[in-house]
């Protein structure tokens, strides 16, 4: 064999070891690599450079598959910090949800086997704060049901749904029960836009057959006792506010007495309801497999697919609660890129917390994001850079990382019939 054939060879060697080099080095820390080319965008570049400024915290997590399908999960982190504080907005509504359907569930089958997720419910009112309801005409039937309640908080992240859930849980049960299931950074202790509200009180509600309107179950107010404190440090945001008469404080925001839920918390719980099979049980929400099911649907779809309600895309565009959806400014998507999640948007801070799949290419993965919009350091004042800047960078994450799941192989391809399936 000549010298040059053998040098041939050697440089074909070389070149075949650096290549496997490099992609062992990717798998050691593909967070790492994706954010670093994302630096090359002027915007998420700027957003990346300046974490105390955008307070940004990702994680992704990796899926592969064993030959049975058996998914096997790998985490990374980017400036995640489960004890500092962020607002959760929205994100709050997702416990929530799982937690009135695993009641619902736990009830049916200790006693109570005519109730049900679409069984309507009426709320009563005992104190001046609290209000009756009975009737809900975006609703099937016109009658207010926990299913769809559950609709609307993952369709549109609706609030008034988001404070039923809470007066059919109260807060006692709420933390108790969440603190049980090992979601120990997350504390739900005030529903939305009711500042007049004694938070301890939850209203009498009662589930009744339509057909008769006899009662199915029904409980009376309920009533914390407890004390919650948030554990969280840095609560106290920003060089100013604006108070309930308009005018600005200029000292920091304090959300010490707001709700809070860690980004490590929401990723636990959302892989608890794609995957629970695959979560530790103390982590798990006991739901029927139906249930399952109606959650994946309502996570899935976008507004205007939804039954009910009805949502016009003209006013509710596909990435309305989508924020991890590229391009951002797209009002319709092909839906080829599925997006099973909840966000939350208040007080400056985005998040984003999702299982993502591409059933063409076999692709999924989880990610999520949360980051400070506030360029102006003034809480309360409803000027953000929600779309200037929130928006732009979680759609750009979430293409970088998309990108780079197209590229990665992987030896078993994922079976994504069930979520797809859902979803018609």
């Amino acid at each position: 064999m000549s010298k040059q054939i053998l040098w041939l060879l050697l440089v074909a060697g070389c070149w075949s070891a650096c290549a496997s080099w490099q992609w062992s080095a990717h798998r050691r820390d593909p967070l790492g690599t994706i954010l670093e080319a994302l630096q090359k965008d002027s915007l998420a570049g700027n957003v990346l450079r300046h974490p105390q400024t955008y307070r940004v915290q990702i994680l992704y997590t990796q899926i592969d598959r064993q030959a049975d399908g058996t998914p096997l999960f790998r985490t990374f982190e980017h400036n995640v910090d489960s004890t500092r504080y962020f607002y959760p907005a929205s994100m709050v509504k997702m416990p929530l949800a799982l937690l009135a359907l695993e009641k619902i569930h736990r009830l049916r089958q200790n006693g109570y086997p005519e109730l049900h997720r679409d069984t309507p419910y009426r709320i009563d009112s005992l104190r001046p704060f609290q209000q009756r309801y009975a009737a809900d005409t975006t609703a099937p039937g016109n009658l207010p049901s926990i299913a769809h309640d559950v609709r609307q908080v993952f369709m549109v992240s609706d609030n008034p749904a988001y404070n039923r859930l809470f007066e059919f849980l109260g807060i006692d049960y709420i933390n108790q029960t969440l603190g049980d299931k090992g979601y120990t950074r997350t504390g739900i202790v005030h529903r939305f836009y009711a500042p007049q509200r004694d938070q301890r009180f939850a209203s009498p509600i009662e589930f009744y057959n339509p057909a008769d309107g006899r009662s199915v179950y029904r409980e009376a107010e309920k009533v914390g006792h407890q004390t919650w404190k948030n554990p969280q440090h840095s609560t106290a945001l920003g060089r100013g506010w604006i108070n309930a008469a308009g005018e600005l404080v200029q000292k920091p925001f304090d959300m010490q007495t707001k709700n809070w839920f860690a980004l490590t918390d929401m990723e636990k719980m959302l892989r608890a309801i794609i995957f629970p099979e695959y979560t530790p049980e103390q982590n798990r929400f006991h739901l029927s497999q139906d249930d399952y099911r109606f959650l994946w649907r309502y996570m899935g779809l976008f507004p205007r697919e939804c039954d009910w309600p009805r949502y016009d895309s003209t006013h509710y565009p596909d990435h309305y609660v989508k924020y991890f959806l590229f391009p951002p400014d797209r009002r319709t998507h092909d839906g080829s890129l599925r997006v099973f999640n909840k966000v939350g948007q208040a007080y400056g801070t985005m998040t984003d917390v999702a299982y993502i799949i591409d059933v063409e290419h076999g692709i999924e993965f989880f990610l999520a994001a949360t980051l400070l919009c506030n360029s102006d350091e003034i809480f309360n004042d409803d000027r953000y850079d929600y779309d200037s800047v929130g928006r732009p960078f979680l759609a750009a994450l979430c293409r970088a990382v998309y990108d780079y799941e197209r590229r990665r192989p992987r030896k078993y391809r994922p079976d994504l019939r069930p979520f797809e399936a859902v979803l018609r």
